[in-house]
């Protein structure tokens, strides 16, 4: 590949970065025709960056359809602008990479050991949430503490076992069989005992956080106030759809006011 750093037209290879307001590398997303080039590419960037590759970690991998699409570039990237965007990043490339003719594209992820470290630090924030169960597509196994009631599937790998809260000496037995294995519990120190190679704790939503979800469910806005009292262990997102579900139901079945639905849909929710 010429001068990765170069911004030009290509035809093998592309490296999209998420840079700070210093110029700091933090994100690192590269598109190319198969995985060996990818590699390959990556390694090149490390190298002309002077980055050390040991301060990322690779997130997300796999081939991509790239069906009529016709070229790779910022302007086609807008959604991952936006997600950057709101972490603090700047999207840069190094070019175009054109696609006519090609079907699906080979893709690898990687987040600075920084930008991970400052998510764990804050875990109320959903972006960085998000970030952590990007790990699940390492296909290591992997114990989660899933507070937040997120759906984590979509996340797996697809030879991977998940499984939640098992007895102890049944996730035992499944991590010794090899096959990578996802284990989502309430409680992680219920399986301290076990060593898994990755351990990722996801925190309940926030009163506000669990309104935008509720709000997402009915259609419209919903006071994040009348969620202030839930405690954290009944305010993930299934519980949020749930509360969501109920409430329309109670008004679809008695005709109350979305507000006074609500409210009975918490004190059922909670059993109160």
């Amino acid at each position: 590949m010429e001068d990765v750093l170069a911004p030009q037209e290509r035809h093998d290879a592309v490296v999209f970065i998420g840079v700070d307001r210093r110029e700091n590398v933090e994100f690192i997303k590269v598109y190319a025709l198969d995985e060996v080039l990818a590699a390959k590419t990556l390694q090149e960037f490390f190298e002309a960056r002077g980055i050390f590759p040991s301060d990322f970690i690779v997130v997300e991998r796999g081939f991509e359809s790239v069906r009529g699409k016709g070229a790779i570039t910022t302007r086609s990237e807008g959604e991952l602008s936006a997600r950057l965007s709101r972490l603090g990043l700047k999207l840069l490339s190094n070019g175009v990479l054109f696609t006519s003719g090609v079907e699906e594209v080979y893709s690898m992820t990687l987040v600075s050991q920084r930008l991970l470290g400052e998510f764990s630090d804050k875990p109320d924030r959903r972006s960085g949430e998000i970030v952590k169960l990007k790990l699940l597509g390492l296909g290591e196994s992997a114990l989660v503490e899933n507070r937040r009631g997120i759906d984590l599937s979509p996340y797996l790998r697809g030879n991977t076992l998940l499984v939640r809260e098992p007895s102890i000496e049944r996730a035992a037995e499944l991590l010794e069989s090899g096959r990578p294995l996802v284990v989502e519990t309430a409680d992680a120190s219920k399986y301290s005992s076990l060593e898994f190679p990755v351990v990722i704790k996801l925190s309940p939503l926030s009163p506000r956080e669990f309104a935008e979800e509720v709000s997402r469910e009915l259609g419209f806005e919903v006071p994040y106030g009348m969620f202030a009292d839930l405690p954290p262990e009944k305010r993930g997102v299934r519980n949020a759809r749930a509360v969501a579900r109920v409430a329309r139901k109670l008004r679809e079945k008695t005709g109350k006011e979305w507000e006074e639905a609500l409210a009975l849909a918490i004190r059922l929710h909670l059993g109160v």
